[in-house]
């Protein structure tokens, strides 16, 4: 477990995030290191006390896996592919953990897909408007976007949170093919076609940071 400075462009202040490996200081590309430094200083009990409350590192095996918002315990098994069975997930007795996690975050993008096409006609019929492709992101920050030429993504790890946080999402990506802006009118059809979306931005503003999936590349 271990504190970890991140520099980003797009940022305007630093925060701290907590993940599974340890803690994150999001900090903003050309902040001194000395204000880096202060920050550290300056939360250096709060750092301290939630290493020690996360729990130590253990193996997929040992901490399972989740889907939807639940977690499901893994299980070896002498097939050779990832699968999940509605009870557990069952993965190939040679997979070590570096393998599954990989496999997972394949097969998570593979059913986000599936599970964004087929909500796809519900509001293209509401909108009127047609997507020009939808695809499976792993972003930091974002939990979706619309591209100018139509294009959708919609991050991969929205598929560890309730199914109704990737409604929400794919609902508000889907409303920007026809408001490319948050303007009144944006947030009126979304509130239409979503009447939920208030309840979903306040889970993934609380609980979007414990959404996390080990990076592979």
């Amino acid at each position: 477990m271990r504190v970890t400075v991140i520099r980003n462009k797009r940022r305007k202040r630093a925060a701290f995030y907590v993940t599974p490996e340890g803690i994150e200081l999001r900090v903003p590309a050309r902040l001194p290191k000395r204000l880096v430094d202060r920050a550290l200083e300056e939360h250096d009990t709060w750092i301290r006390e939630t290493l020690q409350n996360l729990p130590q590192q253990m193996s997929v095996l040992d901490r399972g896996l989740v889907l939807h918002g639940e977690h499901y315990p893994v299980r070896r098994d002498s097939g050779r592919t990832l699968r999940h069975d509605g009870t557990s997930f069952l993965v190939p007795e040679a997979w070590d953990d570096a393998t599954l996690w990989k496999q997972y975050e394949i097969w998570l993008r593979e059913r986000a897909l599936h599970y964004a096409i087929e909500r796809a006609p519900i509001y293209e019929k509401i909108l009127g408007v047609k997507a020009k492709k939808i695809r499976i992101g792993h972003q930091k920050t974002r939990w979706g976007s619309c591209s100018s030429n139509g294009t959708i993504s919609i991050n991969v790890r929205l598929m560890l949170a309730p199914k109704e946080m990737m409604d929400y999402v794919i609902a508000h990506e889907w409303v920007h093919l026809v408001h490319f802006d948050h303007s009144p009118s944006f947030w009126s059809t979304l509130q239409t076609i979503y009447p939920n979306t208030a309840t979903a931005k306040d889970w993934l503003k609380r609980h979007g940071h414990t959404l996390q999936l080990k990076k592979t590349d």
